[in-house]
């Protein structure tokens, strides 16, 4: 019996999520999206990973109590709609090995964000906005029954996490990183990419908050087996420097420590952050101060993957001039806050143009872009 293909999301996927309701921008189709909710949404959320229409159709059937004969034809010609408009790609399916190291990282992508105890912070956000009531039970059931009695509020939440939308309110406190799950897919697929073509060089995170992406990088090379490429984190650990650039100072950007606290993290906090996922070892290498001084004598040699997350025009600036000419043939650079924040994208702009780079950008997300360097 011959062994069944696998699918999974194209590589080049735009994700953009508006009302809560997921939309995939059509590759090749100006303006065109395609509105997925409900099942078709589970199905999406299904092909992160390479999966056998077969094993497709048993989720489902497990999770909707439906007919698995039924279901899987339905999933059959969903996969091939969503293959001749360019969002799945048929793949070999996945060895054990294989099987084993994609589950760790799903996990690990939801742990960073805090999509597996989000019934946790609802229980927060109730204890800090309400009295406690007289009777206790009564208040235990509260507690309990939190994502029951507000299921809006649960479903916001982990559109939140997936989308990237988060707020000092909701998201600082709790997750290891704010990117949200659309990002940090887009960062495992470049990764995955370099890894295949044999791209040189080491990861790098410029703007590491409290360590998410950078921890991720790291995992993508341990689990790879690429870990004798180094991570290296490079950030002021002390918050952001004080906006002097026009382009900054016109947008009111300020994330200096007095202003936005739960941005700055210091280096020992990172440290252990990344000691929790049990990935802190001499792969990993930190950088710490202000990117413009950092980076220009860091010995960092070849680049594969560069994500630039520090926001401000200046300091993205700083990273590309620094660190662009030290990206490999075949690697990529990844934009954060590219589309959220008007001067990261005028820094990325006018980089772009005084260099003459051509290779097109590519949308992540609501914010965040990337580029295969070619030349």
């Amino acid at each position: 019996m011959r062994e069944q293909p696998a699918y999974r999301r194209a590589a080049g996927a735009t994700r953009l999520y508006r009302d809560g309701v997921l939309h995939l921008v059509l590759p090749g189709v100006d303006g065109k999206v395609l509105r997925v909710a409900g099942t078709g949404r589970r199905l999406w959320d299904l092909l992160e990973y390479p999966i056998a229409i077969d094993a497709l159709a048993s989720r489902l059937a497990a999770e909707y109590e439906g007919p698995i004969d039924s279901i899987a034809s339905s999933v059959g010609r969903s996969i091939e709609q969503l293959a001749a408009q360019g969002l799945v790609d048929r793949c070999d399916p996945p060895d054990a090995d294989g099987l084993r190291r994609d589950r760790y990282l799903w996990l690990l992508k939801r742990s960073l964000v805090n999509l597996i105890y989000p019934e946790h912070e609802l229980r927060i956000e109730l204890l800090e906005r309400t009295a406690p009531p007289a009777d206790r039970a009564e208040g235990q059931r509260a507690l309990r029954d939190v994502s029951r009695n507000d299921p809006q509020s649960l479903a916001s939440l982990i559109a939140d996490r997936q989308d990237g939308r988060l707020s000092p309110h909701r998201g600082y406190r709790f997750s290891h990183s704010m990117v949200g799950l659309a990002r940090l897919d887009n960062v495992e697929r470049a990764a995955e990419r370099v890894f295949a073509d044999g791209v040189a060089g080491d990861f790098v995170e410029a703007g590491a908050g409290q360590g998410g992406v950078a921890i991720l990088l790291r995992a993508l090379q341990v689990a790879h087996g690429q870990a004798a490429r180094r991570t290296w984190v490079a950030d002021s650990f002390a918050g952001g420097p004080r906006a002097e650039a026009p382009a900054d100072t016109d947008a009111g950007f300020d994330f200096t420590a007095d202003h936005s606290p739960w941005l700055v993290w210091g280096l020992s906090e990172v440290r252990d952050h990344f000691r929790r996922y049990d990935l802190l070892d001499e792969g990993v290498r930190f950088l710490a101060g202000w990117v413009s001084e950092t980076l220009a004598t860091a010995p960092i040699v070849a680049i594969a993957v560069l994500h630039v997350d520090v926001d401000a025009y200046e300091s993205t600036r700083a990273v590309l001039h620094h660190l662009y000419d030290r990206v490999s043939p075949g690697g990529f650079v990844i934009v954060d806050e590219y589309y959220a924040w008007p001067p990261c994208r005028q820094a990325v702009d006018e980089f772009r143009r005084d260099r003459g780079i051509v290779e097109p950008l590519q949308q992540v997300d609501w914010s965040a872009c990337c580029w295969q360097r070619v030349r």
